[in-house]
């Protein structure tokens, strides 16, 4: 029988936060969850803590380990292991406020039930510790939409937090042939060309962005594993779904951009891209962009790069 959410976390040597996002899932009351755990091979003790934690939960514990295989195989791992309904997506440094899971559910439950097959997910706000809101607010307090049209049309910009039904995540897995590290959104983007997501402006969750954090090798990343972002990029400048000038020009720069570090050839990227004469437009935007990749690589930038 399953619960009603499994949160599905997976981690890598985050023995020093899991805790606090343990603490956070004793306080949320009056909902039926779990908590799926996949261990992207840590060896810090993490396994030890969710061993004892699985003592003396409240509710289900499922613990996972594979070898070290990057943060998106983790997630379809756990995503194959849960039972819920919904599978909360959340981070080993990240934390929940009390009753955000119960939130989550209420809203869900307020979309119409004839409606709620044309939606995949609810999504809320996240603050960093001290309370700043991370990113933007949602145009209305309650605003349907899908996370393609909220950032390429809306221009909201930061990081939600929310639950996803199982089986579209299912139906929607990462890529596990294009390297060690995928961005989400190449997932929530798939998803968003069929799906609608309800946006509440609710802050669900507290954020904090570690030194030593994946978003602390946002360029470098990006670079070394250009495979995965430039299929992100053609995939979002051949999305189906309406978008403005000037999200269309950053898609094709970027495609550009990603492109040249594949070492695809002037011709290929004529051929492969989704609109030439957009890709003509964005191309030395795109290798501009690459050149400022290079110079912060070389010269240790840690910041997260921007996109135009």
């Amino acid at each position: 029988m399953g619960c009603s959410v499994s949160v599905v976390t997976a981690t890598y040597q985050r023995a020093g936060t899991l805790p606090r996002l343990w603490d956070s899932l004793l306080a949320q009351d009056a909902v039926d969850l779990e908590w799926v755990v996949v261990d992207d091979g840590s060896t810090d003790g993490t396994v030890e803590l969710i061993r004892a934690w699985q003592q003396e939960a409240p509710f289900p514990v499922i613990y996972e380990w594979q070898r070290n295989q990057g943060k998106h195989a983790a997630i379809n791992r756990g995503v194959e292991a849960a039972s819920g309904e919904f599978c909360a997506v959340m981070d080993s440094d990240d934390w929940y406020v009390p009753g955000a899971l119960a939130s989550m559910l209420a809203h869900w439950r307020a979309i119409p039930a004839g409606m709620q097959d044309q939606f995949a997910s609810v999504e809320g706000l996240s603050a960093e510790p001290g309370g700043e809101l991370v990113g933007d607010r949602f145009p209305q307090p309650t605003f349907d939409s899908n996370t393609f049209e909220i950032d390429a049309v809306h221009g909201v910009q930061g990081d939600t937090m929310g639950m996803y039904r199982r089986d579209v995540l299912l139906a929607h897995p990462f890529p596990e042939d294009l390297g060690w590290h995928i961005s989400p959104a190449l997932v929530w983007n798939r998803i968003a060309a069929r799906y609608s997501t309800r946006f509440v402006n609710e802050i669900w969750a507290y954020k904090e962005y570690l030194p030593e954090g994946l978003s602390e090798r946002d360029t470098e990343l990006r670079l070394r594993y250009a495979a995965a972002q430039l299929l992100y990029w053609r995939e979002f400048a051949a999305m189906p779904r309406p978008m403005p000038l000037r999200a269309k020009l950053r898609a094709h720069a970027n495609y550009v951009r990603y492109s040249l570090v594949e070492k695809k050839t002037l011709r290929e990227q004529f051929e492969d891209s989704p609109s030439r004469r957009w890709t003509a437009l964005a191309w030395v935007i795109g290798a501009l962009l690459l050149t400022r990749d290079r110079v912060r690589v070389r010269r240790g930038f840690a910041e997260p790069s921007t996109s135009p």
